[in-house]
């Protein structure tokens, strides 16, 4: 019997090790000072999943994440929308690197975060149904609009508990704010 459990937790343990995923990637500009940085704004995000309220859904969940770091004072979001419309711009995944500095000087900002949904949707495995997002954001700095930092964080609804008893999976709310949380500790840490 004893070896019956060694032999359970040690399969227990390997399957939860192989269900960690692999974490968030990061871009971080050796030569930026973020030092240099009080002053944001979030232009919303560029929405390429299936789910047409997930880019206004990430944009949010962004924005107030962003301002519970405290780390940089956020431009409202209706300041933003006046500016873009003010330049005609419609897409905002294109923006060049001189719309990026005349947004910047139109804004009072240092920094325009860019961000798009890539994936938000449910997956169904078996009797669950595992929820999925992926996110990509992106910091441009408004004196010469370069990419200063850039993540992308994947992130689901299944756990070990989940898989294993087909209980407490995370709600499409959840795993996105995850997935946020994600790409913003690569900026915090």
């Amino acid at each position: 019997m004893r070896l019956f459990l060694a032999g359970l937790l040690a399969a227990a343990l390997v399957f939860v090790m192989g269900c960690g995923g692999m974490g968030p990637t990061k871009f971080v500009h050796p030569d930026f000072d973020f030092a240099f940085v009080e002053k944001i704004a979030v232009v919303y995000f560029e929405n390429l999943s299936n789910d047409p309220a997930a880019g206004s859904k990430a944009t949010r969940y962004f924005t107030t994440a962003l301002l519970a770091t405290e780390a940089f004072e956020v431009v409202e979001p209706g300041e933003v929308s006046r500016a873009l419309e003010k330049f005609g711009l419609v897409s905002t995944a294109q923006l060049t690197q001189e719309q990026v500095i005349t947004l910047g000087q139109e804004l009072g900002v240092q920094g325009v975060f860019l961000g798009s949904l890539s994936e938000a949707t449910s997956i169904r495995s078996g009797a669950t149904t595992v929820s999925v997002v992926t996110v990509v954001v992106r910091l441009l700095e408004t004196e010469t609009g370069a990419t200063v930092w850039s993540a992308t964080n994947t992130e689901d609804s299944a756990s070990f508990w989940s898989t294993l008893f087909g209980t407490g999976q995370k709600s499409p709310s959840e795993v996105m704010r995850r997935c946020i949380d994600g790409c913003l500790d690569t900026l915090m840490d």
